[in-house]
C-alpha cells in the first residue's frame, strides 16, 4: 500500500472508513468504545437472488502488537463469524499487509459466506490502496 503502516492502521480503526471499503458496507452506526476496542454496527447490502438484503453486522476493531496488527471481529446473522487479523509492516513503497481470515458458519451458508468474505477482502485491498495513494 502506498502509505506507511500507521496511516493504514488509523484508517482501518475509523468505522466511517468502512463505508464502501469492501463494496458491501453502505453505513455504520452505534459507534462506541468497549474494552480497548471500537465496536459498531455496519450495514451490509447483500445481493440475494436478484434482490438486495440489508444485513446488520456486529463489528469490533482494535490494534495489537504495538500498532503493527489490526484485528477485526464480525458477527452476522445465521451464526456467521469472521475474524480478520492484518499484520502491517513498512515497505519501500509504503507498507505491506498480510491478512489472516478465520470464518465460522453453519454448513448451509458456509460457501456463500466464504465467497463474500474473500471478495470483500480483495476489494478492501484495492480500495485501501486507492484511498491512501
Amino acid at each position: 500500500m502506498p502509505a506507511p503502516p500507521e496511516v493504514v492502521l488509523s484508517h482501518l480503526l475509523e468505522p466511517a472508513s468502512y463505508v464502501g471499503l469492501n463494496g458491501l458496507v453502505v453505513a455504520v452506526r452505534d459507534i462506541r468504545e468497549e474494552e480497548g476496542s471500537i465496536a459498531y454496527t455496519a450495514i451490509e447490502r447483500l445481493p440475494v437472488l436478484g434482490f438486495h438484503f440489508h444485513n446488520a453486522l456486529r463489528v469490533r476493531v482494535r490494534s495489537e502488537e504495538g500498532g503493527t496488527r489490526f484485528v477485526m471481529e464480525v458477527g452476522a446473522r445465521g451464526g456467521v463469524r469472521v475474524k480478520v487479523e492484518t499484520d502491517l509492516a513498512p515497505a519501500p513503497e509504503g507498507s505491506v499487509a498480510d491478512d489472516t481470515i478465520t470464518l465460522t458458519a453453519a454448513a448451509p451458508v458456509r460457501s456463500y459466506a466464504r465467497r463474500q468474505a474473500r471478495a470483500g477482502q480483495l476489494q478492501r485491498a484495492r480500495t485501501l490502496a486507492a484511498r491512501l495513494a
